[in-house]
């Protein structure tokens, strides 16, 4: 009977090993097939992701010639050296052709062929607001140049030239991260068709030649199997489903952290996203400060099982230390950071840190922690959150580096014209509704011009950078001690008076006629100043005659034989004659 049992399968599988033999090998074809076609793919895909970033690259390239145009007409306007215009000759033809090069680039895109041409029409304009400058000054000398470039519509372009870029680029960085995301599927798709391809044909050979004779005895065996099977799908399919929507929360999270103005802002998006991606994790976001060596909580999330410091040095930290993430508790049996403590914590409790770095850079730290298992795919979520967040804080950083720098003359360290003019309509606002007053001093250096003639411009940068730093030593951290342009400077004083300003004049006087500078090996100055000094409410109420007034007391104070101080008088006015202009020539 057991005979009778054991043999009819040989009999019944017979007719079947041609039609898995055949099965086999069309597989086989199929990943060979399939290959072929992925490789196509993949080759379109790299060929498109070629021209995004040739497309990326054009348009840095148009924005940076742009740039370099305007910066050396800037110089040849300053110093008036045929050098600097030879640059800035050879920048615009060069800048012209990659904006027409990014045209033809982008013939492929409606949206995109619109834009780069919109941007090639402005970078015309730009241009061409830049060759009306330098044409003027060739003609009418870099004086009447500098002029004009104040009612200039050259910032506007230039911004509008900044916005456009930043959309194309912004445009073409989504269109790579499609294209990264299409050639990532094409390559999962290859890989199943070869696993597929491979694997399948083996089982089929295996069970032909192995399990002939054996079926009916593990037809039990292979139904539990496949039970079983089913079960790991469905679990794969629970998994496959949670890590769809931890994706997608990362991308949404890339586009806010792009979006973000501010470190506290992508911290508090950074908590809300974690609180979502695990909502039985807690934790913190520690942000460096750089001036202390301290790393402080900028945001929290979740509820922590696990106590950690609000403040904490790097050494308190093994992944600050290593540079690495460093988990403890539940099976990791790390050595216990000091920041964290565990004598009140669940058994089951861990801690995660991750150290947030930027081209070598500690920026920060992500914390978490938990008293329930935390899987590999989690642990691998959290480190693309920290990845991400580590680059948005080196953004940022980036960002508020330059902004602080466009606000700075780059030869004094003081403030520019720029931000004078933005700040002192505000400082004016607090003081009147404070009603105490505010006095401003116009500084001018007294026969720089002759200082330059005799030591050359080189010395002259030296010195008026040794008078910067005078200045900044002189004043206190709430006055806006900025350069106004060439040698003359403008100290803002919030809150003093007439009386108390022309105290502090003088010690500025004094301060600067004992200014030297190293130059060549040998030492330059001192030179003396002349300053104007105007208050408010006494001498106006506005910030354009305040400035104004001071001014006019700063050519009375040169007039009067240099090196001394005026104050504002009654009916000053901006008007000069042409002897002020004279008395007043460097």
């Amino acid at each position: 009977m057991a005979r009778t049992l054991l043999m009819p399968p040989f009999s019944r599988l017979r007719p079947y090993r041609s039609p898995a033999l055949a099965l086999a090998i069309v597989l086989l074809i199929g990943v060979g097939v399939a290959t072929i076609w992925s490789i196509r793919g993949f080759s379109r895909g790299t060929e498109w992701l070629e021209h995004t970033y040739q497309v990326i690259a054009r348009i840095e390239a148009t924005e940076s010639a742009v740039r370099t145009a305007e910066s050396t007409a800037r110089a040849y306007r300053l110093t008036d050296n045929p050098q600097q215009q030879a640059e800035y000759l050879a920048a615009v033809p060069v800048a012209l052709q990659h904006a027409a090069d990014l045209v033809a680039l982008t013939v492929d895109n409606r949206g995109q062929h619109q834009r780069a041409r919109q941007l090639q029409q402005r970078v015309q304009a730009r241009l061409g607001e830049i060759a009306r400058l330098v044409e003027l000054q060739n003609r009418q000398g870099a004086e009447q140049a500098r002029v004009a470039t104040l009612t200039s519509s050259g910032i506007g372009l230039m911004q509008g030239i900044t916005v456009l870029a930043g959309e194309m680029r912004h445009v073409e960085q989504q269109l790579l991260a499609q294209r990264r995301v299409a050639i990532a599927g094409r390559a999962s798709l290859l890989t199943g068709f070869i696993v597929l391809g491979i694997v399948l044909p083996m089982v089929l050979l295996g069970l032909l030649l192995r399990g002939l004779a054996r079926e009916n005895l593990r037809s039990r065996e292979l139904e539990r199997e496949a039970r079983n099977a089913m079960q790991a799908l469905e679990n794969a399919a629970v998994v496959s489903g949670r890590l769809s929507e931890q994706r997608r929360a990362l991308g949404i999270y890339a586009g806010l952290l792009q979006s973000c103005e501010s470190l506290p802002e992508a911290m508090q998006v950074t908590a809300q996203v974690i609180g979502q991606l695990l909502p039985n994790a807690g934790g913190r976001c520690y942000a460096m400060r750089a001036s202390e060596n301290i790393a402080e909580t900028a945001a929290r999330f979740g509820w922590e099982s696990v106590a950690s410091a609000g403040r904490l040095e790097p050494s308190d930290c093994w992944a600050l230390r290593r540079g690495q993430p460093h988990r403890v508790g539940a099976g990791h049996g790390h050595v216990v950071c000091a920041h964290l403590q565990f004598a009140d914590a669940p058994p089951d409790a861990w801690a995660l840190c991750l150290p947030l770095a930027a081209q070598g850079t500690a920026l920060g730290l992500l914390h978490l922690n938990g008293a329930q298992p935390l899987g590999t795919e989690d642990v691998g979520v959290i480190e693309a959150v920290a990845e991400q967040l580590s680059l948005a804080m080196a953004n940022l950083q980036l960002r508020e580096t330059l902004r602080v720098q466009s606000l700075r003359d780059p030869l004094t360290g003081l403030f520019n014209r720029r931000f004078l003019e933005e700040n002192l309509q505000r400082e004016l606002l607090r003081c009147e509704r404070r009603g105490l007053p505010l006095s401003v001093l116009m500084i001018d250096v007294d026969h720089f011009k002759r200082f330059n003639d005799e030591y050359g411009h080189a010395a002259g940068d030296a010195l008026l950078a040794a008078i910067g730093a005078t200045l900044r030593a002189s004043t206190r951290g709430e006055d806006l001690a900025c350069r106004y342009g060439g040698e003359e400077f403008t100290v803002v004083l919030p809150e003093i008076g007439r009386e108390a300003a022309l105290q502090r004049g003088e010690e500025i006087r004094l301060a600067i006629a004992a200014t030297t500078a190293a130059h060549m090996g040998r030492t330059v100055g001192p030179t003396t100043a002349s300053l104007g000094i105007a208050s408010f409410p006494a001498d106006a109420a506005a910030p354009d005659t305040l400035l104004d007034r001071a001014d006019t007391a700063l050519y009375r104070a040169k007039a009067n034989g240099r090196d001394r101080i005026e104050l504002a008088r009654a009916g000053d006015a901006r008007s000069a004659s042409p002897a002020d202009a004279v008395l007043q020539s460097r």
